[in-house]
């Protein structure tokens, strides 16, 4: 089962399912299944630690951390919009696709990247109003059974509906952990993580045409990053021994799906912590400022309801003792609590009774 999912979006004809061949295309051919009109491909996540760590431990099982990326299939008639949106829903983040190449898009009118992002921003704003006012209507039917939604939950959605009437999206608001917790269910668009892909041709690849969009996406913390597409997934065919030479060629230090996967990561403000041991060294990706016990759960919930310490090294540590006895009798290997924080790249080792 993947980490998270990101799903990609755009204008018709941008080029969204061509960012997709290029994110799960393999030199064996592309990898993905098609499931009720959906292309879903799971990527694993490139780690240069965790693969030094499994060289170091030569474990019988080699998990690195998954990304699944899917794209929707166009579909027609009055289902369009409702299935859209809850292909949106149901992502941890989104990939948003804008068309960066050619000089006019699919309507016949002159490319605008720009224009593009923002009628996005102003559609999620809309989508997630309509939510809300669904709500507030059926708290309203409630009310008269004698069910009402919390003052907590009426007082969040109040703040929701002030910034969507201002089409501003709920990403920029800052939540705490109880409002994420109340706002979960909605699974509002607006306030998803974004990936902003610029589809350009090979002659855009500078960004010399995109610095409004970039200047535009900064403004809401999100970054953007150039592909071009089909080449993209024409290298990514490729021999891997092939592969950095064209990318090279192009003025390109990596493929398309490790630029996203790092950014993503990034967006998202994720981290990833190692298990290791003869029988698996694995990655686990946690939000950043997750703490012991509940990083604990992500490896089974038996270990965060039974937690009683965490050992914990950073990775180069174990990599340059060759041991983790070795860091334990250095005095590098810590024990921890329940409160600790987890940190990026960090070896935890738990300890537990059930």
């Amino acid at each position: 089962m993947a980490d998270f999912s990101l799903h990609i979006i755009g204008a018709p004809q941008a080029g969204k399912s061509a960012v997709f061949d290029a994110l799960t295309s393999t030199p064996q051919g592309p990898h993905f299944a098609t499931r009720s009109g959906t292309r879903i491909g799971s990527v694993k996540v490139p780690d240069q630690r965790l693969a030094a760590l499994r060289d170091m431990y030569n474990p019988k099982k080699y998990v690195p951390a998954e990304i699944s990326f899917a794209d929707l299939d166009s579909h027609q008639g009055d289902t369009k919009k409702a299935a859209a949106t809850e292909f949106m829903s149901q992502a941890d983040a989104l990939v948003l696709v804008v068309q960066g190449f050619g000089e006019m898009d699919y309507d016949g009118n002159k490319v605008d990247t720009l224009g593009q992002f923002e009628t996005f921003v102003i559609e999620s704003t809309v989508t997630d109003m309509e939510k809300v006012e669904r709500r507030f209507h059926r708290a309203e039917k409630e009310k008269f059974k004698g069910s009402m939604f919390s003052d907590a939950e009426k007082h969040l959605l109040e703040k929701c509906q002030k910034l969507l009437e201002a089409e501003r999206p709920l990403r920029e608001m800052e939540w705490s952990e109880d409002d994420r917790k109340l706002l979960a269910g909605y699974q509002f668009v607006s306030r998803k993580p974004i990936i902003l892909v610029a589809n350009v041709g090979e002659d855009g690849l500078d960004g010399a045409a995109l610095k409004d969009l970039e200047e535009a996406a900064g403004k809401q913390g999100i970054e953007v990053l150039r592909f071009c597409a089909t080449l993209e997934a024409e290298i990514a065919q490729l021999p891997l021994e092939e592969q950095q030479s064209f990318l090279q060629d192009y003025g390109l230090e990596n493929p398309a799906r490790d630029r996203l996967i790092q950014t993503a990561y990034r967006m998202m403000d994720l981290i990833s912590f190692f298990t290791v041991g003869e029988d698996e060294v694995r990655a686990w990706t946690i939000r950043r400022g997750t703490n012991a016990q509940a990083a604990a759960g992500k490896i089974h919930s038996d270990i965060e309801r039974g937690f009683i310490r965490a050992e914990v090294v950073p990775y180069d540590t174990l990599l340059e003792a060759g041991a983790m006895s070795k860091c334990r009798d250095a005095g590098t290997l810590r024990l921890e609590g329940k409160e600790y924080i987890v940190h990026d790249g960090e070896v935890v080792h738990y300890r537990f009774s059930v």
